[in-house]
């Protein structure tokens, strides 16, 4: 018998590496590529929550991404609001739009809800390419100042202008969101969301009120996909239309896809993979003068779909249960 390490023990040592990780490689780029992660992170695992556990396919996520970042981004710029406080109204203004296209949600599931997420997703771009006064249109808002420093005493000050203080402040979003996914998908919203992705007419026969979770769901998801979003503005400091596109979307589909739809690990194993991948072909692209990133992403797409439906983390799952049944 193989003695198992204690869950605690595990998680521990997983947050001491990613706090000693910045401090050990202090390479910028690397650190960047680490930031980029974590925003996508938070945005696969908010359309995770959505699209794994509640079975919403909604493919104009990046919607709520792109209205968190420019709330926040006008927030900073036309109006001064501090960052912080643009961080969470990115969120909420989301969270509202989420509730308005949850309503949709009610009478529609399938490919008629997907396209007509798909068309929110395009109206929203397009207000954003054409509204010129509010949002520079296709030049997009610039120069969004950072999170302002936080002063603890009067001996110490942190700033947040390099990647290595954005790179913690994320950390202790992403968890905290992380711990709140966790929660939520393991209790009984939870186990009501996975009842209307089976069977919503065998969920509403047993009492789930289906109207309810779904705005609850869409309305959550969209909160945290803002939050991503006005913490990208204020860290890149540029918010342009393309950040409301379907191909972020689709990349943050593929994230979770490949790291296992349905799975609180999931969407964070692929985020990481296809964030460093992404990074890793842009030299090929250079190379070939091609675009390749969305044909890499197609084509692991479909090798997921149809021989790896679990994903990264199921087959590791599978894998680990074959392993302990060998034993």
């Amino acid at each position: 018998m193989n003695p198992r390490v204690p869950i605690w023990l595990k998680w521990a040592l997983g947050a001491a590496a990613l706090i000693a990780l910045p401090l050990v490689v202090r390479d910028r780029y690397f650190l960047h590529l680490l930031v980029t992660a974590g925003i996508f992170v938070l945005l696969a695992s908010s359309w995770n929550l959505l699209a794994g556990y509640a079975g919403q396919l909604n493919l104009g996520h990046a919607a709520f991404y792109g209205i968190g970042a420019y709330t926040s981004a006008i927030l900073a710029t036309k109006l001064g609001i501090t960052p912080w406080l643009g961080l969470f109204a990115g969120g909420f203004v989301s969270a509202l739009f989420g509730l308005m296209l949850g309503v949709p949600s009610l009478r529609l599931s399938g490919p008629y809800l997907a396209i007509t997420t798909i068309g929110f997703s395009e109206i929203l771009r397009l207000v954003a390419m054409n509204w010129v006064q509010l949002t520079r249109g296709s030049l997009g808002l610039y120069g969004i100042p950072p999170f302002t420093p936080i002063r603890l005493g009067s001996w110490l000050e942190i700033q947040f202008r390099s990647e290595i203080s954005c790179y913690y402040l994320l950390l202790v979003l992403v968890c905290a969101s992380l711990v709140i996914f966790r929660r939520l998908i393991r209790s009984e919203f939870g186990l009501s969301l996975e009842s209307l992705r089976e069977d919503e007419i065998g969920a509403a026969s047993i009492g789930v009120n289906i109207s309810g979770y779904k705005l609850a769901v869409f309305t959550i998801s969209a909160f945290f996909a803002g939050l991503a979003g006005a913490f990208f503005a204020h860290y890149q400091r540029l918010v342009s239309p393309d950040t409301l596109s379907l191909g972020e979307t689709f990349t943050i589909l593929t994230m979770t896809m490949l790291g296992g739809l349905g799975t609180l690990l999931g969407p964070v194993v692929g985020a990481v993979l296809l964030t460093f991948l992404s990074e890793g072909l842009r030299f090929l692209e250079d190379m070939v003068k091609l675009d390749v990133r969305m044909i890499i992403y197609g084509v692991l797409l479909i090798v997921t779909i149809l021989f790896m439906r679990g994903g990264i983390v199921g087959l590791l799952n599978s894998l680990r249960g074959t392993g302990r049944a060998k034993d």
